[in-house]
This record gives structure tokens, C-alpha cells and sequence, in this order.
């Protein structure tokens, strides 16, 4: 029988160590981003109206089109004026015009096309992460109560940061559009738990936002 040399039963043991703590991390983020999951609307129709909506922004793909779950948020933003259920929309994003890459003019656009007049509309261009998002609704744009606008994963965790800092926001389930791709899919499985855990690490280290006051 071979023998595990001790080297490589240590290296085993840390290596377990290690994938039991990143699960813990993953399960604990899970239970404390869930509680929010009562606050996330799914019907337009039960949703409490609120003064402004933010839509949390997503690249489009090269071609131009936006991505499925970007025209989802797009078209539930829309449906969210349309019902009364918002006055104002803020779009937030990142917007680089000298580097060609503007996700907040191509949200405009989409709203407007779907019939939300463009004075009903604000830009937030720096709109870095979820948290600057949420941080600036209030700190640069006056809202403290408002709707965030997103896929049901991703408006739990907004709301979770936004809670942690006296922010009080609901959030309303952005569909996904067809087209999506398979490793979209794929990705954003992979991606929202880790970004559950990083969202529990904000809170830790009390990070805020890169630009707390520019506009």
C-alpha cells in the first residue's frame, strides 16, 4: 500500500481547511443576504409605490444589443413607470465616454424607447459596484426610499448593503429576456454567491462608496 507522504498530508489537510471555510462563507453570506428576500417584489401589481426607482446597470454586448438580463431590468424599470409606481428613474452604472463605454446612455435610450420620457430619467455614471449604487441614491441624489430594480439574486443583496447603512429600499423582480447564453448562465451561478460574500465583507470593513458626492 502506498503511503501518503507528510508533506502531502498536510497540504491535503489545509487545502480541506480552506474549502470548508470559503463554503461556510458561502452558506453564512446566503442566510444573511436571504432575509431580505421579503422586501423583493415580483408583481407590479403589489408592489408599494415609491418616489424613484434605481436600475442597476450591466454592459451591453459588443454588437449593441443589450444583454437579457440588462433588457430585463430595462423592461420592469419601464413597467414600474408606466404603473405609477415611480416618478423617477435612476440608471446606475459606468459611464466612460473616453473610452467609448457608456452604460448609462444606452439605458436611456432603452427607456425611452419603451415610452419613459428622457426628463424622468437621471444618470448615475458612477455607479461602480452595487454599493456605490445604492450609496449615491442617497448621498448624491437625495433618495432614501426607493425601489431597486434587478434580477431577484441581485436586488437581495442591495438591499442588504442598503440596510446596513439606513438606507430603506425595496427591491422588484427584473425578468430575464430570451437569448441568453449558456455560460451566462453558467457565470452568474457562479458569481452571485461569491458576490454575496464580497457584500458581507462590505459591511465588515465599512467600505463606501469611491465617489460619495460627485455627481
Amino acid at each position: 500500500m502506498t503511503r501518503i507522504s507528510r508533506t502531502r498530508r498536510i497540504a491535503l489537510f489545509w487545502a480541506a481547511a480552506a474549502l470548508i471555510a470559503a463554503l461556510e462563507a458561502v452558506l453564512t453570506a446566503a442566510w444573511l443576504v436571504g432575509g431580505t428576500s421579503p422586501r423583493v417584489y415580483s408583481s407590479l401589481d403589489d408592489i408599494p409605490a415609491r418616489e424613484a426607482g434605481m436600475v442597476l446597470g450591466a454592459p451591453k454586448y459588443s454588437s449593441g444589443r443589450p444583454s437579457p438580463t440588462l433588457a430585463g431590468r430595462i423592461r420592469a424599470a419601464a413597467e414600474l413607470y408606466h404603473a405609477g409606481k415611480v416618478k423617477m428613474l435612476v440608471v446606475s452604472g459606468a459611464a466612460y465616454p473616453e473610452r467609448f463605454y457608456d452604460e448609462i446612455s444606452a439605458m436611456t435610450q432603452d427607456l425611452v424607447a419603451l415610452g419613459v420620457p428622457e426628463e424622468a430619467i437621471i444618470g448615475d455614471g458612477k455607479g461602480l459596484r452595487t454599493l456605490d449604487s445604492v450609496l449615491r441614491m442617497r448621498g448624491v441624489f437625495g433618495y432614501d426610499d426607493f425601489i431597486t430594480i434587478s434580477q431577484r439574486g441581485h436586488c437581495k443583496r442591495a438591499l442588504y448593503l442598503a440596510e446596513h447603512h439606513g438606507i430603506s429600499t425595496i427591491g422588484f423582480e427584473a425578468g430575464i429576456q430570451p437569448g441568453l447564453y449558456p455560460h451566462e448562465r453558467l457565470s452568474a451561478s457562479l458569481r452571485e454567491p461569491l458576490a454575496r460574500v464580497k457584500a458581507v465583507l462590505d459591511i465588515a470593513v465599512d467600505r463606501r462608496a469611491e465617489y460619495p458626492a460627485e455627481r
